[in-house]
């Protein structure tokens, strides 16, 4: 995850841990997911989840993000809480997954428009990115291709 400046939490009191969870829980029906994970990361810190399939990471890491709600249990980004200030929590974050997030039947254009739009981003800055991503890489010239036409 990376954590973003202060201007981004809308005037929130940032604390110096980037994530605490406490008792962080989860539930798929009757089977129990993740159960009452405890962590406590210090801004700066690197960490990663290690374990087998079935072991919780992902789920972990939805609860973390907001994708999912916790069933029982909490954690707070940058002491933000993540149910109830989920929209300026994730405003603190950016996570890199394993896998590519990139919607393969847009364009580069309409993926960055869709991607800056979901973190909130103004919509004059989304373009303004945009255009200096697009040429950073060397794809202005296709950023109307969609992107399962890339390598």
């Amino acid at each position: 995850m990376r954590f973003f400046p202060k201007s981004c939490a809308g005037g929130v009191k940032l604390k110096e841990e980037a994530i605490k969870a406490e008792n962080l829980t989860k539930f798929y029906g009757d089977l129990l997911a993740v159960d009452r994970i405890n962590l406590s990361i210090k801004k700066g810190e690197v960490f990663g989840f290690l374990g087998p399939n079935g072991a919780g990471k992902t789920t972990t890491i939805r609860m973390l993000t907001g994708i999912l709600q916790p069933d029982e249990g909490g954690a707070k980004i940058l002491g933000v809480d993540i149910v109830h200030s989920s929209t300026i929590a994730k405003r603190l974050m950016g996570v890199v997954p394993e896998v590519c997030n990139v919607y393969v039947d847009l364009s580069a254009w309409n993926n960055l428009m869709l991607m800056g739009k979901l973190y909130f981003v103004p919509a004059w800055e989304r373009k303004e990115r945009a255009k200096e991503l697009l040429e950073k890489f060397g794809l202005s010239e296709r950023k109307d291709e969609k992107t399962r036409r890339f390598s």
